[in-house]
């Protein structure tokens, strides 16, 4: 469910923005490299729970800060049933 990668993906994106770590060091600290980590963040590939637990551990952020709400998914789905 591609809508799906991409909010998680944007949604580590923000988190590590907000908390003002570059790409670079946060693909470091998760030993992959940094155009691996701008293609999760664009959410045009997919990403493993692990990936994601290691994102947030890296992060010190809440799971719901890169999970989105079902509502969410729904509108970014009628959207794509519009186009």
């Amino acid at each position: 469910m591609q809508p799906v990668q991409k909010l998680i993906g944007m949604n580590i994106k923000l988190a590590r923005t907000k908390r003002s770590i570059s790409q670079a060091k946060l693909a470091s600290d998760l030993g992959i490299e940094a155009s691996y980590l701008s293609r999760i963040e664009r959410g045009s590939v997919p990403v493993s729970c692990e990936r994601i637990y290691e994102i947030i551990h890296f992060l010190q952020c809440d799971i719901d800060e890169i999970f989105p709400a079902p509502s969410e998914v729904e509108i970014q789905l009628n959207r794509l049933d519009k186009e």
